[in-house]
């Protein structure tokens, strides 16, 4: 990790710091269980660093304390709070790297043979731009493998990590694959995330396969609702979101299915 912008390498380290008028020095020492600073020795030091020291807090602290403050996923502010001061410095660590690091470690133990973790590794790489070319292996892994599932999201996530990676043939032919395993919901998902992508023809396709899978049920026509509209058929749009009014399994489903109804009466396409 970093400290105060200075590499530490992970470990056990005794600290220190020594205390100056207006700046503080934190000293992290390779010899980590000495009692106190009563042997304390500088050619132990790893690596020291300066900050600047708050004094005179308006409540005096009893006992010694740290704070972590201004926290995000990959840095903190840590503060030193006893009596009427307060020591801060910054922690951070190359969160891609870490997490990489530790899933490669992981998947070679047990952990392994269970498929949902080579998903869940390509995934964290996908989610967070990093790794892309092993994680397109352990996404593999997470399909084809002998521990491997075959499941509408373990194939998705590879064919978007194979798009990632300009591999369009590749993807386009995975997502075909991803398709034959989906259930009503995932179509009807993925159907909505390609009119989100501007991709209104493939999503009515995929709308259409649900409706051919699933038959006449909730929520397909819903979803060919929203297909119709997007490619500006409002009329097939209007007749199938009737018919999903009848099927709404609630009345929030209700609710939302009458007002766009209302929106494609008046010949306008519906928020997609």
């Amino acid at each position: 990790m970093l400290i105060e912008g200075k590499a530490l390498a992970a470990g056990n380290y005794g600290f220190f710091i020594a205390v100056y008028p207006d700046s503080c020095t934190l000293i992290f020492s390779k010899n980590s269980t000495a009692w106190g600073s009563f042997f304390y020795e500088p050619a132990d030091n790893v690596l020291q660093v300066t900050v600047c020291q708050q004094k005179d807090l308006p409540s005096s602290r009893e006992w010694l304390h740290y704070e972590f403050s201004a926290q995000t996923d990959r840095s903190a502010t840590v503060s030193l709070l006893w009596e009427h001061w307060r020591i801060p410095f910054t922690v951070r660590v190359d969160l891609k790297k870490v997490v990489v690091d530790n899933l490669r470690r992981e998947l070679e133990t047990d952990k392994g043979f269970v498929f949902e973790n080579w998903v869940a590794a390509a995934q964290f790489c996908y989610d967070h731009d990093t790794n892309l070319e092993e994680a397109l292996t352990w996404a593999e892994n997470g399909v084809n493998s002998f521990f491997g599932v075959k499941t509408f999201a373990s194939y998705s996530l590879k064919a978007k990590i194979q798009e990632k990676l300009g591999k369009k043939t590749e993807a386009a032919e995975t997502m075909k694959l991803a398709l034959d395993y989906a259930a009503i919901f995932e179509l009807h998902g993925y159907g909505r995330q390609l009119i989100g992508q501007k991709k209104p023809k493939v999503a009515l396709e995929v709308f259409l396969l649900n409706q051919k899978k699933n038959g006449d049920t909730w929520p397909v026509h819903v979803g060919l609702m929203r297909g119709y509209s997007a490619t500006g058929d409002l009329k097939k749009a209007l007749e199938h979101a009737k018919i999903a009014l009848g099927q709404a399994p609630d009345d929030v489903n209700k609710s939302s299915l009458e007002a766009s109804i209302k929106t494609l009466a008046e010949g306008k396409s519906i928020a997609q």
